[in-house]
């Protein structure tokens, strides 16, 4: 399986789930995006490429950003944990592999 068809399967599949959850029909959201008739019936049955402008013009009219598009949800990570998970790598591997099989018996006991 290929890459591009991966890609067109995950916004073919994206753009019928936000369509659906939104309750708009194909031909309502083709009105919202300004595109032609059976334009999303095409682009939810992987009929036909699609542009980034026209990707533009559905998420515009779905009112969805990228991240909510995309289902991107990126964590402010606490810096604590990068200061340990750093400090961990700069350790000699059996050093590390002892201090992880400690911090994971104190996890288990903490629980």
């Amino acid at each position: 399986m290929n890459n591009k068809t991966n890609l067109q399967d995950y916004i073919s599949k994206r753009i019928r789930l936000l369509r659906l959850e939104r309750g708009y029909t194909q031909e309502q959201l083709e009105e919202m995006a300004d595109l032609g008739t059976n334009y999303i019936y095409k682009l939810e049955n992987l009929s036909t490429n699609l542009k980034i402008q026209t990707l533009e013009k559905v998420m515009e009219a779905l009112e969805v950003d990228l991240d909510t598009f995309f289902d991107i949800q990126l964590k402010e990570e606490d810096p604590k944990i990068t200061l340990l998970v750093d400090e961990l790598k700069t350790l000699p591997t059996e050093q590390r592999s002892r201090v992880l099989d400690a911090l994971i018996l104190i996890l288990k006991e903490v629980r």
